[in-house]
């Protein structure tokens, strides 16, 4: 009997870490997401912005945005010259509403990263100016010069807590520009107090068992 309790033990041990790394690997990758705007059909209509299409990544966007495009190898519609990073799609500003691009997030995360390139009608030189904001604090804010057109240039913001980003083509006169495979990560997840005190309850049953004896 005691050969039995041993083995017993150490299959309830087994049992118990693989929950525990099964929990440990889901929170990281529920964590991490990409956006590639080839998730659903290009609009390829400035009027038409991306709002709530990817709301349920948390992800929401402001009205300021001149919606999804088909690239170059998808007949160039809209003529941007442009070719997505990660599949041909992208998401165009040409100052339909501003040359904002305005990007909400419903958890707080700690990285954020972009591709971002000029478009056909833009100036050699154009810059692009990002914000990074916890609630209406700025976190930091900086200005990078475009390379050529589809010349894509990649964005990284790491700042803890930032809930919000702004994106500015500020430029001479017309300044399109289109931004593709946003990529974003929230804090790693850490189990809620009840459950660390469930697996610890948990870890000291089965030391009591491995104790217990045949009567």
């Amino acid at each position: 009997m005691e050969k039995y309790w041993m083995k017993k033990r150490k299959t309830l041990c087994c049992l118990a870490l693989a929950c525990l790394f099964t929990f440990t690997i889901a929170s990281a990758v529920s964590n991490a997401a990409t956006i590639t705007f080839d998730e659903n059909t290009a609009t390829n209509d400035s009027s038409k912005p991306v709002t709530t299409l990817y709301s349920t990544l948390g992800v929401t966007f402001g009205g300021d945005n001149a919606g999804t495009w088909g690239g170059m190898s998808k007949g160039d519609p809209g003529t941007w010259g442009l070719e997505g990073t990660n599949g041909s799609a992208f998401l165009g500003n040409n100052g339909q509403n501003s040359y904002d691009t305005s990007i909400f997030f419903s958890t707080p995360l700690s990285s954020v990263s972009f591709d971002v390139s000029r478009s056909n009608g833009s100036a050699a030189g154009q810059s692009l100016t990002w914000y990074a904001y916890d609630g209406v604090n700025l976190l930091g804010y900086a200005t990078i010069t475009l390379g050529g057109i589809n010349s894509w240039s990649t964005v990284t913001l790491n700042f803890a807590g930032m809930d919000k980003i702004v994106l500015d083509g500020s430029g001479e006169g017309f300044s399109p520009y289109g931004i593709d495979n946003l990529q974003f990560s929230a804090a790693a997840a850490v189990p809620e107090p009840l459950t660390l005190w469930l697996l610890g309850a948990g870890l000291i049953g089965l030391a009591g068992l491995s104790r217990r004896q045949p009567e």
